[in-house]
């Protein structure tokens, strides 16, 4: 894959775990792959502020023609340029322009994490409850994963399960009970996925608009860990 690629699917949300690992190390070493992303970034954002100048001209605009009429008498030309605003608004998004998109943000960045954990080969004689559970996350069955989650848990499970149950119901969007499980997989601190639990609820606090919470899971999960840190970085930036 080349560095381009990897440029791509960062801002897509696309890049697999192994690729975050490339992405991050060549953010720190390389110059040319830092300055190109750099650039990226900025541009993004440029065009965000372009956008948000364009939308507020012409609301100026309109309220200034609006204002500048003495009767209030019904007029078929205010109503096409009402329709214009409205349509402007619709294609830039509302919430870009009077507010956080919080919905925009979170379907963004929210992708459910990859199984890393076991391994799953075609062939494979192994019938247990862990593999069907597995079996039945990677092909996105979440309501079946999450009830063979359960049935491992009650055998003794792995300190990975809790996580992807976790993912299982936010694959469901029921992320009250994803919510439950990540923050004792926080508080507990013994999980190998503590950092990226603190991710994933700081995705759902955006998802609930709730931004202080989420920029306070952001700034943990910079300040502790090196796990999407260039994406937390860019989500603060987003929220303020």
């Amino acid at each position: 894959m080349t560095n381009q690629d990897l440029l791509y699917h960062y801002f897509s949300n696309s890049l697999t775990a192994e690729q975050e690992v490339v992405f991050k190390k060549l953010l720190e070493t390389d110059a040319e792959f830092k300055a190109a992303f750099e650039y990226e970034n900025s541009l993004k954002k440029a065009i965000k502020s372009h956008e948000s100048d364009v939308l507020k001209s012409k609301l100026q605009e309109f309220e200034l023609e609006l204002n500048s009429k003495k009767t209030h008498a019904f007029n078929y030309r205010y109503l096409a340029v009402a329709a214009s605003i409205v349509l402007l608004v619709s294609w830039f998004g509302y919430n870009t322009f009077f507010g956080t998109n919080y919905s925009n943000l979170y379907q963004d960045n929210f992708i459910e994490y990859p199984n890393t954990v076991y391994t799953i080969t075609r062939g494979d004689d192994d019938e247990t409850l862990e593999r069907e559970a597995f079996v039945a996350y990677e092909t996105q069955n979440f309501e079946t994963a999450i009830e063979k989650f359960d049935a491992v848990s009650e055998t003794g499970a792995q300190d990975y399960i809790p996580f992807y149950k976790a993912q299982a119901y936010l694959g469901l969007e029921n992320t009250h009970q994803a919510n439950v499980l990540l923050k004792q997989i926080v508080a507990e601190n013994t999980s190998d996925f503590v950092a990226e639990s603190i991710w994933y609820l700081a995705l759902i606090a955006i998802k609930e608009k709730d931004k202080a919470q989420a920029k306070t899971y952001l700034n943990n999960l910079i300040s502790n860990y090196n796990y999407n840190q260039a994406k937390a970085k860019t989500l603060l930036e987003e929220l303020n």
